[in-house]
């Protein structure tokens, strides 16, 4: 399975989809902001991203999609977000996320795209 960077800040949201995923075999490297997900991504090894679209601090998800893009060029980048109407809206302009899930996400659906 894919070695997978979560960026989410909230704690519950980010422990419910780490224990999860894990569940189903993935190598999960769970951070809590921006900060801590470019760093990660400038050391390791990703084969799959799933980062929350706002956190606080400076950046948001689409930095750590960007640099994920940047230095991981076959790793699969999902976007979390809570906005229905940004997935229409951000698919227009070009964005690097090979997808915009918005939450809640199934976790079905969540297994399926990452694999």
């Amino acid at each position: 399975m894919a070695r997978l960077l979560l960026a989410e800040d909230g704690d519950a949201v980010r422990d419910m989809l780490r224990t999860t995923l894990e569940r189903d075999g993935f190598d999960m490297v769970p951070v809590s902001n921006v900060r801590e997900a470019l760093s990660r991504v400038a050391a390791e090894d990703f084969g799959a991203l799933l980062s929350d679209l706002h956190m606080p601090h400076a950046g948001d998800g689409f930095t750590v999609v960007s640099a994920m893009r940047d230095t991981h060029l076959e790793a699969v980048t999902l976007v979390l977000s809570g906005c229905p109407q940004l997935d229409q809206a951000l698919s227009a302009s070009g964005l690097q996320a090979d997808e915009i899930l918005v939450k809640p996400i199934e976790i079905s659906i969540l297994r399926e795209r990452i694999q």
